[in-house]
């Protein structure tokens, strides 16, 4: 008597769920934190009288100026390309709803700017992920192209300074209304009240704000890019081998020249800066193909899984730290190299501990959450 046996059924499978990769959130952690210690020297309180020499103050400026700035904006460009894709294994439209999520980074980027700090970066990112989003739509040789146009389109304005007597850039948008003043320190309403009527005035050609958005354009593209070819994968070793010599290759002598002839155009933090930023990651990704997540890997990736959190957490203490020790009898006392460097370390470690107690009970930031809750009910989703 011969009996079959019937083979097992094959499981179904959730083509919308990828294997999350270990090392993403820890370099996402590393470049939230990277942006508070380039940040940090806007932050700088009334410190007393210098004792250290201020040369030691710029070089230490000069090692996370425009780098983690960079990378920050390469991570949003590889989590555009991350979306995009789940986007597609669940055989939904793109851009789609996201251009809903881009509106809501747009209006963190607009509460940043006028309760917080004016160096705001938030509404950059939500522009350049608006106008990325549809890019990532052409064939790979149209991305080339627009990477290409958008280099050349970006030193050119870096450069327009040299050439151009006098350049000023493009007038920003700056609300009907009275500007307050107040002699010394203004009172916090002041600058919220002021900060409400330049809020879109940055966003402008010639500014910082420009600056970030031209090399926006080509860092979003090429960071979707590189991690579509597997920079963050075990298939990628030859692709990271590439761009780590390019990086660091280019990346640290240029940046360094700039350093030491003292120019003032920003060409180290908006020329140089970038490549060392792709170096970075591909370091960061090549250490932890071979190696588990440590324990400075655990914190950082903490950061990383609440980065919009941390990121508005951190401008917040630096506002409240210098409101409060410009105003207490410790400033006077303190070197401002040393405050500085103090104020960088306290805050990052409150930064972390906040991140590590808030994960132990919630599965996202605050922030997060609001985001998520704000994104449902504006595309009527329901939670999953």
């Amino acid at each position: 008597m011969s009996t079959s046996v019937t083979p097992p059924l094959p499981q179904p499978v959730d083509l919308s769920k990828r294997p999350r990769i270990a090392s993403l959130d820890v370099i996402r952690g590393l470049a939230i934190l990277g942006t508070l210690a380039s940040n940090i020297w806007l932050f700088q309180a009334f410190f007393g009288e210098r004792v250290i020499d201020v040369r030691w103050a710029d070089l230490l400026s000069w090692t996370s100026e425009g780098k983690f700035l960079g990378l920050l904006t390469i991570m949003f460009g590889i989590g555009l390309e991350i979306q995009r894709q789940a986007a597609s294994r669940r055989g939904l439209r793109w851009p789609g709803t996201y251009l809903v999520r881009a509106g809501l980074l747009f209006l963190d980027g607009v509460l940043n700017y006028i309760f917080v700090v004016q160096f705001d970066v938030l509404r950059v990112y939500a522009i350049l992920g608006f106008v990325v989003a549809f890019v990532l739509l052409m064939p790979e040789k149209r991305q080339w192209i627009f990477i290409g146009v958008a280099l050349t389109t970006h030193v050119t304005l870096m450069l327009l300074p040299l050439v151009v007597t006098d350049y000023q850039g493009t007038p920003g948008i700056v609300f009907p209304g009275e500007f307050w003043l107040a002699e010394g320190r203004p009172p916090y309403s002041y600058e919220v009240h002021n900060n409400a009527l330049t809020v879109l005035s940055d966003l402008t050609i010639g500014s910082d704000t420009g600056s970030i958005f031209t090399l926006g354009l080509v860092c979003f593209t090429l960071g979707a890019m590189v991690y579509r070819h597997g920079i963050l994968d075990a298939r990628g070793a030859r692709l990271r081998r590439w761009v780590v010599v390019v990086g660091f290759g280019v990346g640290i002598p240029l940046d360094l020249a700039f350093f030491l002839s003292q120019e003032t155009y920003g060409f180290g933090r908006f020329l140089a800066a970038p490549f060392t930023a792709f170096g970075i990651l591909t370091l960061m990704a090549a250490f932890y193909q071979r190696r588990p997540i440590g324990v400075a890997g655990r914190h950082l990736s903490l950061v990383g899984r609440m980065a919009l959190s941390c990121y508005v957490l951190q401008n917040v203490l630096g506002r409240v730290a210098q409101r409060w020790i410009g105003s207490s009898p410790l400033s006077p006392m303190l070197d401002p190299l040393l405050g500085t460097i103090l104020m960088f370390l306290v805050i990052g470690a409150l930064v972390i501990l906040f991140a590590k107690v808030w994960l132990r009970f919630f599965p996202r930031g605050p922030l997060e959450y609001v985001w998520d809750v704000s994104f449902r009910f504006l595309t009527r989703r329901r939670p999953r």
